[in-house]
């Protein structure tokens, strides 16, 4: 493992920007080693990653591609992403989910005597996870857990927040799905007292076994979206079946106009 007190040496690169999104060129082990070490500083961290459905949504709502834009750090998340960007000539040499980076993020906390809080899925799910990780990470402190099926303002928040901070937790994953998760972390980060909120979709439902990934050589071929438009055909219509030709005819018209950077 790499120490924080090592990790606290490294910086972080300058992001690529692709369709006015900064995408930072890091390794799995680079994410998790500034996740923790980010944690130890006085200061509030958002990390979010990006796929092709991510790019869509930041085209078409401002609020979305200003959060990515002054995130700390976001991180490629889809193939599609990755490879859309060479058409205009950029390189983003790591494509990785949160389920990629997970058990080494756990195991990186434990050694670092952080701890994590799971917001976010149906009741039982996010529990489940944390459970899973402390069971295989010696050392992994599982400071509590939330469903994501909560009022996202008023009452009903506002407990989940104070039960967070009373929680202890540096980490907090939440897992609501784009743009939802990345909303609530925005309209909520000046009232919570972790030090790095991560944006993690279904990585409790994988992670969990509830959502079954694509084989191991799907994943690594940039197809693991076939298996999940075949079990929700309806709900995933949209997002690939429309999204990804969308999001490569912006590439096309970038790589045609030089309108590929920053905005």
């Amino acid at each position: 493992m790499v120490c924080a007190e090592n990790a606290s040496e490294e910086a972080l690169l300058p992001p690529v920007w692709f369709l006015e999104i900064p995408i930072h060129p890091v390794s799995p082990s680079q994410l998790v080693r500034f996740a923790v070490k980010w944690a130890q500083e006085d200061k509030f961290r958002r990390i979010y990653g990006v796929n092709a459905h991510a790019m869509n949504l930041a085209h078409r709502h401002t609020d979305f591609r200003l959060y990515l834009q002054h995130a700390d750090l976001v991180f490629c998340d889809g193939f599609g992403v990755k490879w859309m960007a060479k058409i205009v000539d950029l390189d983003i040499p790591y494509r990785m989910t949160p389920a990629d980076w997970i058990d080494e993020f756990a195991a990186e906390v434990a050694e670092a005597g952080q701890s994590v809080f799971a917001l976010g899925d149906e009741e039982g799910v996010a529990a489940r996870f944390v459970e899973l990780l402390a069971s295989r990470h010696p050392g992994f402190c599982n400071a509590g857990s939330h469903h994501g099926f909560l009022e996202k303002t008023g009452r009903e928040n506002d407990a989940v927040i104070e039960l967070i901070n009373r929680s202890g937790a540096e980490h907090l994953l939440v897992g609501f799905g784009m743009p939802l998760q990345e909303r609530w972390i925005e309209a909520n980060h000046h009232a919570l007292r972790v030090k790095v909120a991560m944006a993690v979709g279904g990585l409790f439902r994988i992670y969990t076994g509830i959502e079954k990934r694509a084989p191991a050589w799907m994943s690594a071929h940039g197809l693991e979206w076939i298996p999940r438009l075949i079990r929700h055909p309806v709900r995933h219509f949209r997002r690939y079946v429309v999204g990804n030709p969308l999001l490569l005819a912006r590439v096309l018209h970038a790589r045609f106009t030089g309108r590929s950077g920053p905005p």
